[in-house]
């Protein structure tokens, strides 16, 4: 740590040179220069330290909670009052400490608490974008042959805009500040030069889309689980609602039906032309005549007491539920004879 007085350099920290925080993230919060990850000896960290004034020291910064970042270095870091964000970086392999892996993680910590969050999974690479904060959004400026456009996020609503990229997108230096002061943007050329650009104007002017920035699995799987386990209530529910309306139908049982603990009698005939209605669904004249056909009685008998068989199961019904059960139509075959035909959801 330097300080510098006129034209000096002065040393002012007593650290140890550990060498394990190169490319980290540094950051000042509340009066206190934080540094977060870098790498060193082959290992990636996912730690905070801080400079202790008092003791001129580089100190370790203690967090809460279960769950901690993967260890990364040179990711994109953003502070929003009392949150970190940081995206994406550089893993170190287990098995080989000299390669690295590009991560598409976003973690959230929060001073306020001391606890790490994961956001979830990016679907852009941003690591060679030039980032410049204004207000609580973050403006990402790219080159256009490695970036698909300039891009605007919004961590607090998971929100990424992408624009077309303009001439400053090409001429911007990514490893030199850029800074905006109201709604311009200060920025170092590619030959140290500094330029500036009015925003909106003459720099993230066209857009070309909107779409969340992260996904979190963790978010989506609960979601899921929760929607599965509504839906399963849900049928769970409407089926019991179907078989407690089916319960409350009145009953074909031997001898007649049952309806609120009531028995109601049938003839024998009546059981018969319920029971080959329900079998079949439908049954013409010719198919129920044999029911009450005997030998001592009248095709006029018979017919009548076919149909006041189905009259009464009719009147039954409309007296406990005010439905009829049976429906008689002309045959369009035998414009003589009648169809008659079973509805269904009324006797149980």
């Amino acid at each position: 740590m330097y300080r510098v007085e006129n034209d000096t350099t002065i040393r002012i920290d007593k650290s140890f040179q550990h060498h394990k925080q190169f490319k980290s993230n540094d950051f000042v919060h509340r009066d206190t220069l934080f540094r977060y990850g870098g790498y060193g000896f082959w290992r990636a960290n996912n730690f905070f330290t801080y400079f202790d004034n008092q003791t001129k020291e580089w100190e370790y910064y203690p967090t809460r909670g279960f769950i901690i970042p993967e260890e990364a270095y040179d990711g994109k870091f953003f502070l929003l009052r009392d949150k970190f964000y940081v995206l994406g970086g550089q893993t170190v392999s287990e098995l080989n400490g000299l390669a690295a892996h590009k991560s598409n993680q976003i973690w959230t910590f929060d001073f306020q608490s001391k606890e790490w969050a994961n956001g979830g999974k990016m679907g852009l690479d941003i690591g060679q974008y030039k980032s410049v904060q204004k207000d609580s959004l973050f403006y990402l400026i790219g080159h256009p042959s490695s970036s698909p456009g300039d891009l605007i996020l919004d961590l607090k609503n998971n929100r990424v805009e992408i624009f077309d990229h303009t001439l400053i997108s090409a001429n911007t230096n990514p490893r030199s500040p850029a800074f905006f002061i109201e709604d311009t943007l200060y920025y170092s050329r590619e030959d140290s030069s500094i330029s500036k650009a009015l925003a909106f104007r003459d720099v993230f002017v066209n857009k070309i889309s909107q779409d969340r920035l992260f996904l979190n699995e963790i978010t989506l799987f609960w979601n899921i689980t929760y929607l599965g386990i509504a839906g399963v209530f849900l049928f769970l529910l409407a089926y019991g609602s179907v078989l407690w309306q089916r319960r409350k139908l009145p009953r074909l049982v031997k001898g007649g039906i049952r309806h609120s603990l009531t028995f109601y009698p049938l003839s024998n005939e009546e059981q018969k032309v319920l029971n080959f209605l329900r079998q079949n669904l439908s049954a013409s004249t010719k198919e129920l005549i044999p029911i009450f056909s005997k030998h001592n009685r009248s095709f006029s008998q018979t017919h009548k007491l076919k149909a006041d068989a189905i009259d009464n199961i009719n009147k039954l019904l409309n007296t406990l539920i005010g439905k009829d059960l049976i429906k008689k139509k002309k045959d369009p075959k035998d414009k003589r004879q009648f169809v008659y035909y079973y509805k269904r959801n009324i006797l149980h």
